[in-house]
């Protein structure tokens, strides 16, 4: 009898175990599903064609779920390839490697990331330096059984108006004590880090990155020595990388030549309330030369756009507190904050503080 008991009880706690073991994995099921991409790939088809005397290639990719975000990069080691990423998607049903016309491009690799995110990769003839491109969304065509798709279209050569119009402003003052300095500039973010986003989709990587161009531009006009962390949208360690690594990198390009004397890391700040708004300044608390620095450029700043001043201040970010040189890391504006986002999204806002960076180096210079 007793025995008999016990059998019935320990049947009960194993029916029990093997219940909750159940629910254990559909909850699993259930975190793994919310873990997924909410777009997937469920179309491809390419073609070339001609227009206005120049030959295309079109590529069509229908996404399930409709518009992601993307953004693209060339990387420096392999100039021929155009890398589009689409965040929050997954390859589908689509195949992974692709051949393509080989007039234009050889082929095309789709590649799932750990963050969700699809890497989808043309390889090109020539350099994508030198082949225009376009990349836009188009709606579903019911009679030609074509789903939501992101069309790619790439020509085969860049007419000499594509070359200029990708050109900087050339600066309207010239800096002339800049000649011969050696200056680092750190455009914030890059490649698999977007950085801060603002309300309408802008992202904190592609505005340091045009401000540090339009800025590199300026100064080497002046005769400076310029080096850039990065100059195109690209992790500078590497995709996916350690938050420590990817800085320490950066420092690394910096730290690199002893003649470099400034570091300048140009950001954007953001803040969970939109209305947060103006431009700051951070250098390291010990560095006495990088206070002067940081303050020139953020009088220079506030002076030459109308930005709010929210100061030059101390700060431990890594960059700033690792440079073996004097440096500063500005917060140009508040992407988070609607009326500055579209600031910085507009070029002649970006130039017009690139100027005023420059001018504040320029004064820092002059103090010595």
């Amino acid at each position: 009898m007793h025995l008999s008991f016990f059998r019935n009880r320990l049947w009960k706690v194993l029916l029990v175990l093997a219940a909750f073991a159940g629910l254990l994995g559909l909850a699993e099921d259930a975190g793994r599903a919310e873990a997924a991409a909410s777009h997937e790939l469920n179309y491809f088809k390419y073609e070339t064609f001609t227009h206005e005397g120049r030959n295309w290639l079109r590529l069509e990719l229908g996404i399930k779920g409709g518009s992601t975000e993307y953004s693209t990069n060339v990387r420096e080691l392999t100039p021929k390839q155009l890398h589009v990423i689409l965040e929050d998607t997954a390859r589908g049903k689509v195949k992974s490697d692709i051949s393509l016309d080989r007039k234009i491009a050889k082929y095309l690799t789709l590649r799932e990331n750990g963050d969700n995110s699809l890497d989808v990769m043309v390889s090109l003839n020539k350099p994508v330096a030198d082949q225009a491109y376009k990349i836009y969304f188009a709606e579903p065509e019911r009679h030609g059984k074509k789903p939501y798709r992101m069309v790619i279209e790439i020509a085969e050569n860049k007419l000499d108006s594509e070359y200029e119009a990708e050109k900087p402003a050339k600066a309207p003052d010239s800096f002339e004590n800049l000649a011969g300095h050696r200056i680092v500039l750190d455009p914030g973010h890059g490649g698999s880090d977007s950085g801060a986003r603002g309300h309408n989709g802008l992202m904190e990587k592609t505005a340091t990155l045009a401000i540090s161009k339009n800025v590199a531009a300026i100064l080497r006009s002046s005769g400076a020595i310029v080096t850039m962390t990065r100059d195109s949208d690209v992790d500078v360690y590497g995709p996916m990388a350690s938050d420590h690594d990817e800085l320490q990198a950066r420092v690394d390009v910096g730290n690199a030549s002893a003649g470099n004397e400034i570091f300048v890391s140009i950001h954007c700040d953001a803040f969970t309330s939109p209305t947060a708004h103006g431009t700051s300044t951070f250098y390291y608390q010990s560095s006495y030369r990088g206070k002067l620095l940081a303050e020139a450029i953020h009088q220079a700043i506030v002076e030459e756009t109308g930005l709010a001043s929210r100061g030059a201040k101390t700060a431990r970010f890594y960059v700033i507190k690792n440079s073996a040189m004097p440096a500063t890391l500005i917060e140009t504006a508040f992407i988070s904050n609607y009326q500055e986002e579209a600031l910085l999204g507009d070029p002649d806002f970006q130039y017009k503080i690139a100027v005023a960076i420059c001018r504040g180096i320029s004064r820092y210079f002059n103090m010595r």
